[in-house]
């Protein structure tokens, strides 16, 4: 074949070419895509990926029961995993509460019937879930509880006052306590600053203890509760302190939000009643995450 024969074969190659190669690499790329998709969204076995269930929460009123020199301490407690968070109120003890046809203070009501009659009585006067359970400790062995973690660092500026503060004996700056020294101060801020502000007080010892311990709770808290029930006054189960162990689980892995702040209401010191008002409503919607507002979190925490 003469030169001028193939000038017709290598134009036509070179136009197959050009419409080829073009078709080919799209294809090999857009095929190369759809494998890389759909291997992304296969799920991939042996890999358990853990998400909260509905039953990963908790509400828990605290009780520390009172001793001859000491008045009993409460503390509303809400874990939720599914939430990522551990909301804490502290209740001050003069907190006006049903108590029979009349009225009481909450830590008259704790001394006359004990800590499940607390639990109806604030089921009913500030509205908490029925699934609210109930957990009241001596002093004693809540310090036996506490003191395998160690010292807690809390700062009290947050809760009382410069003069409540000097008055107290507390430091402005964030100290290191151990479980009895914490419950001694408490203890001494009895008759000597507002209800509210000693639960601020009380409310600032949790949130550290939290803050400070979470990610060793999963391992140790249920076992520590397990090994003191004889001591304890309590509705919780085996099945409950399961979910209370998986629940702790997820919130140290995710590093849960932690607020801990006290009931704030209407005190009336010549009367000796602390009285409900709006914001101690709207301080009990911010604890179970029921559409709080800033400024109904902060009424919980402000001196």
């Amino acid at each position: 074949m003469n030169a001028k024969g193939w000038r017709p074969f290598w134009a036509a190659l070179l136009a197959g070419l050009l419409v080829l190669v073009p078709l080919v690499g799209g294809t090999i790329l857009l095929t190369r895509r759809t494998l890389r998709t759909k291997l992304a969204s296969r799920p991939q076995s042996g890999v358990a990926i853990r998400q909260p269930k509905e039953e990963n929460r908790l509400s828990l009123l605290v009780c520390t029961a009172p001793t001859e020199t000491t008045a009993p301490g409460f503390l509303l407690l809400y874990l939720s995993a599914s939430q990522n968070c551990i909301h804490a109120l502290a209740l001050p003890g003069e907190l006006t509460v049903p108590f029979g046809t009349d009225e009481a203070a909450l830590a008259d009501c704790y001394r006359a019937a004990g800590p499940a009659r607390c639990r109806e009585a604030l089921l009913s006067a500030l509205a908490l879930p029925e699934d609210t359970h109930y957990l009241a400790l001596a002093p004693s062995v809540l310090q036996a509880i506490a003191d395998r973690y160690g010292a807690l660092r809390v700062g009290f500026s947050g809760a009382l006052t410069a003069d409540e503060l000097a008055r107290t004996g507390c430091s402005a700056n964030v100290q290191a306590l151990s479980a009895r020294e914490a419950e001694a101060l408490l203890s001494g801020m009895e008759g000597v600053v507002p209800p509210a502000h000693k639960a601020a007080a009380r409310a600032a010892v949790w949130d550290a203890f939290f803050r400070q311990e979470l990610e060793l709770l999963p391992a140790t808290l249920p076992d520590a509760l397990r090994t003191h029930s004889p001591s304890l006054l309590t509705d919780l189960t085996a099945q409950d302190l399961l979910i209370l162990e998986d629940t702790l689980e997820f919130l140290a892995d995710r590093t849960a939000s932690v607020h801990a702040g006290a009931l704030p209401g209407d005190w009336d010191a010549d009367a000796g009643r602390y009285t409900l008002t709006e914001d101690s409503r709207a301080a009990v919607q911010a604890l179970f995450n029921v559409s709080p507002t800033d400024g109904q979190l902060s009424s919980a925490s402000e001196p």
